[in-house]
């Protein structure tokens, strides 16, 4: 079952999500062999994509893997509410890890 939880991302700033995934006894799963995804749409339902989030598997044996958006790819996005998902693929399997609303709001400094 995936786990819900909404999330803020500030237009221009580096996002970084990341996760540690464990079995029922609270040990690290090696997560070296898995594939991750995750993306931003207008919907679930949406076909429209407006980010795709970079993986990086971070500690493979430890279980941690990092979603993250650039400051060019928050950027971009208009602010608003959305809605994400984060996926692995392990074999044939896909299992949505966590997904929910995801809040951008808009900057107020420029750090240009």
């Amino acid at each position: 079952m995936a786990g819900s939880r909404n999330i803020t991302i500030y237009s221009g700033d580096t996002y970084v999500h990341e996760l540690r995934l464990k079995d029922g006894s609270n040990a690290a799963i090696n997560i070296s062999q898995r594939t991750f995804s995750g993306q931003i749409r207008i919907a679930p339902s949406s076909t429209e994509i407006v980010a795709n989030f970079a993986v990086n598997i971070s500690n493979g044996a430890g279980g941690i893997v990092q979603f993250v958006l650039s400051s060019n790819v928050s950027g971009a996005i208009i602010p608003g509410t959305y809605h994400y998902d984060f996926q692995q693929t392990d074999g044939a399997v896909v299992t949505t890890l966590v997904a929910g609303k995801a809040l951008i709001q808009g900057d107020v400094t420029d750090g240009g």
